[in-house]
């Protein structure tokens, strides 16, 4: 009996303090809050944003690229040099004895490098350090930057074949007869040949990602949104001396206009070397719906005559392509001011394509090729 009321002032203590460490209702939700703040704290430790801070709601950024970028559009061939005069049904020609052709090549429009710029604006917002961006892309390629021409060769008498109605796939069908009284594919002889080729490029991207660390020195930015685009192109081809007629000349004009929308998603990453030293690689994919407007007029003008008039066509119609785009390069970057600043600049090689870009109205065969872009972008960014 002695032992049990030596141990009651024992139970006594330790029921006091229990029931003194129990909270009242007010206190726990109090802790849970705490609690509830505590693990998303430590949630985003799993991904902290990376700089700069965000020090409101939403901080501003800006950025501003120079691009210097060629744009190389397939399917656009529109001559071919090395054909003999030996062919009677190709040349316009059928009493010509045979003659060893001397090889030859395919001519397209030159596709030189150009300048061009972008520039972006930006929200990134205190919430989870996610980023509101949009950015506008400007580029142009000029006629008198593309012309392209090929004559023909005198001295082993090869003839430039061109087709006023293909230049894609070189012959036509059922507009020149093959001396026989019967029309087929046939390319007809002419002196020389050129072609100018123009593109105005217009693009916005709008997106939301978030930038954050997944390693201490690696960080990844995805990202989700769209693809507006305005493309409009031009293609002229010209003919002179066809069927070796001194005054025989013709023209083909080609015009192109897209309006495209789609969604757009990707993955930018910054892989640091150093604390302010990093290669970044950057990719996107797009699926674009398309509405193409493209139109054709043919002209031919025996040189007695002004140019005529001979082909007039117009065809929309839409589609969905695929658009990729990726890029590697080195970048820079520096925060101040206890991290809520941030000032970088990157220089890398940029590579675009634009599936099924090719739309212009060539005949007898369809074209569907894609317009490629590849080239320098250099890029200065400041965040406030």
């Amino acid at each position: 009996m002695n032992k049990y009321i030596l141990t009651l002032p024992a139970i006594c203590s330790l029921m006091t303090h229990v029931f003194a460490d129990a909270p009242s209702s007010g206190q726990a939700a109090d802790s849970s809050a705490e609690k509830q703040k505590k693990y998303m704290q430590e949630m985003n430790q799993i991904t902290p944003s990376a700089e700069p801070a965000v020090t409101r709601c939403a901080d501003p950024f800006i950025t501003a690229d120079f691009i210097w970028w060629r744009a190389q559009e397939e399917g656009l061939q529109y001559a071919f040099n090395g054909l003999s005069n030996a062919n009677p049904g190709m040349t316009g020609n059928p009493g010509a004895p045979y003659k060893q052709a001397d090889k030859g090549s395919t001519k397209h429009p030159d596709f030189d490098y150009e300048p061009g710029f972008k520039v972006g604006f930006g929200l990134k917002f205190r919430h989870d350090g996610w980023d509101l961006f949009a950015q506008y892309t400007w580029w142009r390629n000029e006629k008198s930057d593309t012309k392209s021409s090929v004559h023909r060769d005198s001295d082993n008498d090869s003839y430039v074949m061109g087709d006023i109605f293909c230049p894609s796939s070189i012959f036509a069908q059922g507009f020149f007869s093959n001396g026989a009284g019967q029309n087929g594919l046939i390319a007809f002889d002419t002196q020389s040949a050129e072609a100018k080729w123009s593109l105005h490029f217009n693009v916005l991207d709008l997106e939301l990602g978030r930038n954050f660390w997944i390693s201490k020195w690696l960080t990844l930015r995805p990202f989700i949104g769209m693809k507006f685009s305005w493309l409009d192109q031009d293609f002229d081809v010209e003919y002179n001396k066809i069927f070796a007629t001194p005054n025989w000349r013709s023209k083909a004009l080609f015009d192109l206009d897209q309006f495209g929308v789609g969604l757009r998603t990707g993955l930018d990453t910054a892989w640091y070397m150093w604390k302010n030293w990093s290669i970044f690689g950057e990719l996107a994919f797009t699926g674009l719906w398309n509405d193409f407007d493209s139109k054709r007029k043919d002209r031919f003008s025996n040189g007695a005559d002004e140019f005529q008039t001979i082909l007039n066509l117009k065809d929309s119609n839409h589609l969905i392509s695929v658009v990729l785009e990726w890029a590697l390069g080195l970048r820079f970057e520096t925060a101040f001011h206890h991290d809520d600043f941030m000032f970088m600049a990157q220089a890398g090689w940029e590579q675009q394509v634009w599936f099924n870009q090719n739309q212009f109205i060539l005949m007898p065969t369809a074209s569907s090729a894609n317009l490629n872009f590849e080239g320098l972008t250099l890029k200065a960014g400041f965040y406030f």
